[in-house]
């Protein structure tokens, strides 16, 4: 039960080269933008994902709410092209939630996305498998400058993140701001499992997966399954099946109603996992 949460770095550029530009041109019946993405990238590139991932969103993105949609997608898609980090549950848009105040460092969605792209419903992240917050690259500076100069940002960010995973967010912005990029937010493009590393899965490039994060997950499932069982680690290997269960958060009026038809279909089709 929770969230997986993952941070990419990405520019407004590079969100509209590498993902809105190609599928507005497939839907206007040109190829040739998604097919030159592809022919720039290196061998290695998981361009069959790349292509399956938008030419079957770009056929069906008015069937899900963008952040269900359209920008998880692109989440998946980022991943792809660049180096990202996992975080276990400490999604920026919870702390947004418990303290106001850092909400200052949210860019809105509506300020970012081509005109043809519709709003998100929730810029925040309201349940799995969605698109969370984006942080432009001036508020990634901001945020990592109020971080050593504001003690109140930084102990809300340890207090919320905790001393490890605050390193893993950091890096995060850090490499956001060393590419002058800003930083998109998303649950489960990795879904990890805590007791074998290696039967996690990705929506993703999982080789772009900083893998820090996840060992500080497996850490600590451990250490909370030892002290609630009195099982070593060999036994919590054999004995323990780990089962995942996704979660929407209660919210107002038709949002819980529409979870479900949103779910449905999408992850089926839409992404392949590695």
């Amino acid at each position: 039960m929770g969230f997986d949460i993952t941070y990419h770095p990405v520019s407004i550029d590079e969100m509209n080269k590498w993902f809105f530009e190609p599928i507005e041109a497939l839907n206007n019946g040109d190829d040739s933008v998604l097919t030159g993405v592809i022919e720039s990238q290196s061998d290695d590139f998981y361009a069959e994902k790349y292509e399956f991932i938008l030419k079957d969103i770009a056929s069906r993105y008015t069937e899900f709410p963008s952040e269900k949609g359209l920008l998880y997608a692109m989440a998946n898609c980022i991943g792809l092209f660049q180096k990202y980090q996992y975080v276990r549950g400490s999604a920026f848009s919870f702390l947004i939630e418990r303290e106001a105040v850092m909400d200052k460092y949210h860019t809105p969605w509506k300020d970012v996305i081509p005109g043809w792209v519709p709003e998100p419903e929730s810029d925040l992240i309201a349940e799995n498998y969605s698109s969370g917050i984006f942080i432009g690259p001036d508020r990634v500076k901001k945020l990592l400058a109020d971080n050593q100069s504001d003690e109140n940002v930084h102990r809300i960010l340890l207090n919320f993140f905790g001393e490890r995973n605050l390193e893993v967010f950091l890096k995060a912005l850090n490499d956001a701001a060393n590419m002058n990029s800003g930083l998109i937010e998303a649950a489960e493009v990795m879904e990890v499992n805590p007791f074998e590393l290696n039967q996690s899965s990705c929506y993703s490039d999982i080789r772009n997966c900083d893998p820090e994060g996840a060992f500080i997950y497996q850490d600590v499932a451990m250490e909370q399954l030892k002290d609630a069982t009195g099982m070593n680690a060999d036994e919590i290997a054999q004995k323990v099946v780990y089962q995942k269960t996704d979660i929407d958060i209660p919210d107002s009026k038709e949002k819980n109603e529409k979870a479900s038809e949103s779910k449905k279909g999408i992850l089926s089709r839409l992404f392949k996992k590695k």
